[in-house]
């Protein structure tokens, strides 16, 4: 479990510190006030790879995952430099405090002096074939991760951009589970298809299919099938001779689908969901907060949810009375100079919600 986390200079926050976490984190705020970059700040603290991660959240927030080799430094630095505040490149440094305290730790990202040879990934020549940033190899950036477990020696990670791709030494690999479930960025069939067969040769997958089956009773059965030669999902449906991919028959019933398994395997990480209500008709809404959490407790598995709706709020107070103490209300807020997050306890947000105040 993640009880606290500090962050300075990265994404829109200069410095906060957010404690007491629980079980559920209800994240809200209006547009742009820093729900997003608060999941990335776990996202990105959840293993030694960081600067993969990196990469990974640019494609969660719609920024494409392509990278276009830079010509100079100054585009050298733009691969990195959205990561600070304010674009200034002083130091980030996100603290992650956990329980068990062997749990804890602290992600920090700075631009160095380069040390030791650089592979430049500048394909373009001048006349007479020297590269146009040879001159200045000794001044061209170098970003550099450090990334430190509990009672564990830190990993020190620079990554190098190449004509063959992101390089960097893998050595040292650990990872915290960790999934990110956003509408920018869904699960492949093949994700599905592998955490549903991890589950079904334990005769673990009983509890994924019963939810799937109980929110949309057409579905009969649940299985990894191939279709054009990909693994994927595939689901019984009453009436029909033939199973169906699952991606084919809705979004919400995928997503659903995917959130599930992603819970199930990830016993004691971490699963961030972004617009939880994205995808649901609202009548399904109180159900599918009752699966996740009922799973959450299961696999002893920490939620940070965001959302924008209501009908969303609402849908969760059936679970949240009686179980105040495993859930944390967030609320993001942008200032003159950055965001700020103000944690409220479940007593409040029970109440809140009873007298129909406004906590959006």
């Amino acid at each position: 479990m993640i009880e606290q986390i500090s962050i300075n200079n990265f994404r829109c926050f200069k410095h906060i510190e957010v404690p007491d976490l629980k079980r559920v984190n209800l994240i809200v705020g209006k547009n742009s006030s820093g729900k997003s970059a608060f999941m990335e700040s776990i996202f990105l603290t959840s293993g030694s790879l960081a600067p993969n991660v990196a990469f990974q959240m640019r494609q969660i927030q719609r920024m494409g995952n392509q990278v276009i080799l830079p010509s100079d430094a100054a585009g050298f630095k733009c691969l990195w430099d959205d990561l600070f505040y304010d674009f200034t490149a002083e130091k980030l440094s996100i603290k992650v405090v956990g329980s068990p305290i062997s749990e804890s730790r602290n992600m920090s990202a700075e631009f160095v002096s380069s040390a030791g040879p650089q592979e430049l990934p500048f394909g373009k020549q001048e006349a007479g074939g020297i590269s146009s940033l040879s001159s200045q190899t000794g001044s061209l950036p170098q970003i550099e991760f450090t990334w430190k477990r509990q009672n564990h020696q830190s990993v020190v990670v620079r990554p190098k951009v190449t004509n063959s791709g992101l390089q960097y030494d893998p050595k040292n690999i650990e990872i915290f589970p960790c999934i990110w479930f956003s509408p920018g960025a869904s699960e492949t069939p093949l994700d599905n298809a592998q955490r549903f067969s991890n589950l079904d040769k334990v005769g673990d997958a009983d509890a994924v299919v019963k939810i799937l089956s109980e929110e949309f009773p057409f579905i009969e059965g649940l299985s990894v099938d191939f279709h054009a030669g990909v693994a994927m999902m595939f689901a019984s449906i009453k009436g029909s001779l033939r199973k169906m991919p699952v991606p084919l028959i809705s979004d919400g019933v995928n997503r659903l689908l995917g959130i599930c398994l992603g819970i199930a395997n990830n016993r004691r990480g971490v699963i961030l969901i972004d617009q939880l209500e994205d995808g649901f008709h609202h009548s399904l809404l109180p159900s599918i907060w009752k699966s996740i959490y009922s799973l959450a407790i299961t696999y002893n598995v920490q939620l940070f949810v965001s959302t924008h709706s209501e009908e969303c709020l609402n849908a969760m107070r059936p679970i949240l009375k009686g179980n105040e103490n495993d859930f944390s209300l967030l609320r993001c807020s942008r200032m003159e100079r950055g965001c700020t997050i103000d944690v409220l306890s479940g007593d409040y947000l029970e109440t809140a919600l009873e007298q129909d105040f406004e906590v959006r």
